[in-house]
């Protein structure tokens, strides 16, 4: 090619090539200013280092002894982790735990419009003792694992508002880190008298997957540190990542926990499977009417 050539060859592309650039940064422009424009109202919170989505899967250690017909209730067990907008849409751990705020405050219209009243976890003893008033076709149980700070930013603001009750399980020493609730922040939710503290260990660990003696310190002391913390009883426990034995199960009956909740699917209760309540993700909901009740009733 000669000299000529080339120089018509570059007059036909540059114009292509500048038409690129320009898409390129007015792309990048455009992001930039999204993010600016809705960082505050949907805050980015870290995820911790250990965290997976594990804690969705079945265990495989559920104890062999069958619950008894008689005892057995339908008590609808709720399991929410993030309730927040979630910025990275490439975090899919953070996303297929997250219930949006909307999605949110549209479930509790729909439970409150049905007529259905709302429980703490420790209630589910008494209420399969029958010491507790009861509808079965219209209760439900609200848990939240974890202890993230948008429990306190976007979904204790709805709580309040709709008058519901809630069980929260912070983790014990993540208490004041980055993006998960402080002492103040749980003080004020206990004040409320609509959320209920429990236990879900000290930092997170896989209870079945560690020594005898980490498991006990991680059922016992979170229980113990809570309570002396916050000035409460600490009746009910959560495994974390839904990891438990029946060794495991042992140790928070001997702790003096009254319920524990695991994320075995369901939503029959009864006697026999207190230390391992099923629930329902959160995401099998809808903000709907018929797609809350609906995941409620099966």
């Amino acid at each position: 090619m000669n000299k000529k050539n080339k120089i018509i060859a570059l007059v036909k592309i540059w114009p292509v090539k500048i038409a690129v650039l320009f898409l390129i940064a007015a792309i990048l422009f455009l992001n930039s200013f999204y993010l600016f424009n809705h960082k505050e109202e949907h805050p980015q919170k870290p995820i911790p280092s250990d965290y997976n989505a594990k804690n969705l899967v079945k265990p495989t250690d559920i104890p062999e002894k069958p619950a008894s017909l008689s005892a057995q209730l339908k008590i609808p067990i709720v399991m929410y982790h993030y309730v927040e907008y979630v910025q990275d849409k490439g975090d899919h751990t953070r996303l297929s735990l997250d219930t949006t705020p909307y999605t949110f405050e549209s479930e509790l219209k729909s439970l409150i419009n049905e007529g259905y009243q709302t429980y703490f976890v420790k209630d589910i003893p008494k209420i399969l003792e029958g010491k507790i008033k009861y509808d079965l076709s219209k209760a439900v149980v609200l848990t939240f694992d974890d202890g993230y700070e948008d429990f306190y930013l976007n979904a204790f603001p709805l709580i309040k508002e709709y008058h519901v009750k809630a069980t929260l399980f912070p983790i014990y020493d993540f208490i004041n880190k980055q993006g998960f609730l402080t002492d103040t922040e749980i003080r004020e939710i206990i004040a409320s008298g609509l959320v209920e503290i429990g236990s879900h260990t000290l930092d997170h660990v896989g209870l079945k997957h560690v020594s005898s003696q980490v498991a006990q310190k991680q059922i016992v002391d979170s229980k113990k540190d809570l309570e002396q913390e916050f000035g409460i009883k600490v009746e009910s426990f959560a495994y974390p990542f839904g990891a438990f034995n029946n060794n495991v199960m042992e140790m928070v009956k001997q702790a003096s926990y009254s319920a524990a909740v695991s994320v075995i699917p369901g939503s029959i209760q009864s006697e026999n499977n207190l230390f391992y309540l099923s629930r329902i993700r959160a995401g099998f909901f809808s903000y709907n009417i018929a797609g809350v009740l609906s995941a409620l009733k099966k």
